[in-house]
C-alpha cells in the first residue's frame, strides 16, 4: 500500500469514526444531519468517490439511489452508510452500469489546484466559508481551512468534485457538526437581502431544499410522502421511489419545482399501480389517539403539541421549541397509518435563557 492510497484509507476511517458505529440510537439525530454524513463519507471513500450518489433518510432509514460501474462499489457504499451514526437500516438500489464513472479529464495537478481554488471562490454560498484546496496529488484534491457550516462544508466538497481533472476530494476542513433551524428547517425562505447580496453566502442549502420538498408532499392528500424520496445536488432535485400513476409522479415533480431555490427537477420516481390489499381503515379519534401517542414517545422536549384529525387531515397545533422538532413531529404525523395530509400549524418558542 502506497503512502497516498495510506493517507486516504485513514481518512476514510476518520469520516466513518466521526459518523458513528452501526446500529447506532437514531434519538437525537436528524435524517438530514444522516444524509449529509453519508454523501460526505461516500465522496470520501476511495473506493466509491467520484460517482454521483442519492442519499436520502426517513427515520434513520437510508436509501441510496444511483449508477455505480461494479457490484463491490455497490457493496461498500452500503457498508458506508451503514457506519453512520443514526443509521437504522440501508436500502441499497444502486445499479451496477458498467463504466458509468464520468469520464475523467487528464490535467496536471497544478492546474486542478488552481481551477478548484478557482470555483471555491466563485460559488457565493461559500462566501462566510475560508476553504482551500491544500494540495493535489494525481487527481486527489485535499480541502483544507473553516467552514461556516455544515452544509458550506458538504457544499465545498460537491464543488471541488465537479471540477474537471479531480478524482477524488478528501477533506481536512473544521466545519460545526450540527444544523442550525436557519439551514434545514426554517419555514421561509432566504430573505430578499440575503439572496441579492454574495457576500451574506446562499440561505437556500440543499438541506433547505430538500426538506421544503418534503413538506409540500406532507402537506398533499394525492402524493404519498413516504414512499417519494428526495436528494438535492446544488440545486438539482433528484426524486425516487414509487407512485401509483403517472399523474401523481407528474405532481410530485411540479410540486418540487415550485419550491424556492430549485434549479430542475429530475424525476425517476417509478409508476407502481396500488396494492389490491385492503389498506388499513381507522377512524378520526383512532388515528388521533395514535398520533398523540407516537408525539408522546417521541418525547419532544419542552413541547406543548394539540393533535386534531379530520377526514384522515392531522391538524398540529400548540408550540415547539426548534423548527426541526416542528418538521419531525410533521412527519412522524405524515407517516400515521390513516393521515392523508398534515396541517402543521405549531409555533416555534425557543427556550429563554436567564442571565445571571
Amino acid at each position: 500500500m502506497n503512502l497516498n492510497h495510506l493517507k486516504g484509507w485513514v481518512m476514510s476511517c476518520a469520516v466513518l469514526l466521526t459518523l458513528g458505529v452501526a446500529g447506532s440510537a437514531h434519538a437525537g439525530v436528524s435524517d438530514a444531519w444522516i444524509s449529509t454524513k453519508v454523501k460526505m463519507a461516500l465522496m470520501n471513500s476511495p473506493e466509491v468517490s467520484g460517482t454521483p450518489i442519492d442519499v436520502d433518510t426517513d427515520y434513520g432509514r437510508v436509501t441510496l439511489h444511483g449508477r455505480v460501474p461494479n457490484g463491490s462499489q455497490k457493496l461498500e457504499a452500503g457498508r458506508i452508510a451503514r457506519a453512520g451514526k443514526g443509521v437504522v437500516s440501508v436500502r441499497n438500489l444502486l445499479q451496477v452500469i458498467p463504466n458509468s464513472r464520468r469520464k475523467l479529464v487528464a490535467k496536471a495537478d497544478d492546474r486542478i489546484k488552481e481551477d478548484v481554488s478557482d470555483a471555491l471562490k466563485a460559488e457565493p454560498a461559500l462566501a462566510n466559508s475560508s476553504i482551500h484546496p491544500q494540495s493535489v496529488t494525481k487527481g486527489v484534491v485535499w480541502l483544507d481551512g473553516k467552514a461556516a457550516t455544515l452544509s458550506d462544508h458538504l457544499l465545498a466538497l460537491e464543488v471541488a468534485a465537479d471540477v474537471p481533472g479531480v478524482r477524488r476530494v478528501a477533506s481536512e476542513v473544521q466545519s460545526p457538526d450540527e444544523f442550525t433551524d436557519r439551514e434545514i428547517w426554517n419555514d421561509m425562505p432566504a430573505d430578499a437581502a440575503a439572496a441579492n447580496n454574495p457576500s451574506s453566502g446562499n440561505r437556500m442549502t440543499d438541506g433547505w431544499i430538500t426538506t421544503q420538498v418534503k413538506t409540500h408532499f406532507m402537506t398533499d392528500a394525492d402524493v404519498p410522502a413516504g414512499d417519494i424520496n428526495v436528494d438535492t445536488h446544488r440545486g438539482a432535485v433528484t426524486l425516487f421511489g414509487a407512485v401509483p400513476s403517472a399523474a401523481i409522479a407528474d405532481k410530485a415533480k411540479t410540486i418540487a419545482g415550485d419550491v424556492s431555490g430549485v434549479k430542475s427537477v429530475n424525476s425517476e420516481l417509478r409508476v407502481v399501480a396500488a396494492s389490491k390489499k385492503k389498506a388499513a381503515m381507522a377512524n378520526d379519534e383512532v388515528i388521533a389517539k395514535s398520533l398523540r401517542q407516537r408525539i408522546n414517545d417521541a418525547k419532544f422536549v419542552g413541547a406543548d403539541i394539540k393533535v386534531e384529525v379530520k377526514a384522515g387531515t392531522a391538524r398540529l397545533t400548540g408550540k415547539v421549541q426548534s423548527g426541526s422538532d416542528r418538521y419531525a413531529a410533521m412527519s412522524l404525523a405524515r407517516a400515521t397509518t390513516g393521515v392523508r395530509r398534515v396541517e402543521n400549524d405549531l409555533g416555534v418558542e425557543a427556550p429563554q435563557t436567564t442571565e445571571r
